[in-house]
């Protein structure tokens, strides 16, 4: 990982998404959605003990600034994570980010083609 690019919330609730991939700290969530750290990273370590979601899919870590000759790095999370929190976070930036990915999700091109795959299933009723 190269470069790493973090979400940014105004105090009016105006989310600045990056064009390219999120990676963010626990503290840099905590700002963004208003929450002790401590509440991000037991709502964290809960998810993955429930294998909602896995460490080596959502987990990064990256060198810490100053201390690479160290060995020493800082764990960062990525989009998914951080939408997974917010229906999990009792917090008002929480919903504001949750409802921001939604409206961007909903948002296409009405000319854009919608591809839908089906399984290969027999429909016709069984008889006995």
């Amino acid at each position: 990982m190269k470069r790493r690019n973090i979400i940014r919330m105004t105090e009016g609730g105006k989310v600045s998404m990056p064009l390219n991939d999120v990676w963010m700290t626990k503290e840099e969530i905590s700002d963004m959605f208003g929450l002790p750290e401590a509440t991000i990273y037991r709502a964290i370590r809960a998810i993955y003990k429930n294998k909602e979601l896995y460490e080596h899919e959502t987990l990064e870590k990256v060198p810490f600034p100053k201390h690479e000759k160290q060995g020493w790095t800082i764990d960062v999370y990525n989009l998914d994570m951080i939408l997974y929190l917010t229906y999990k976070l009792p917090s008002r930036n929480a919903q504001i980010f949750r409802r921001y990915m939604m409206n961007k999700a909903y948002e296409r091109n009405p000319y854009e083609h919608i591809c839908i795959i089906v399984d290969d299933v027999d429909f016709t009723p069984k008889t006995k």
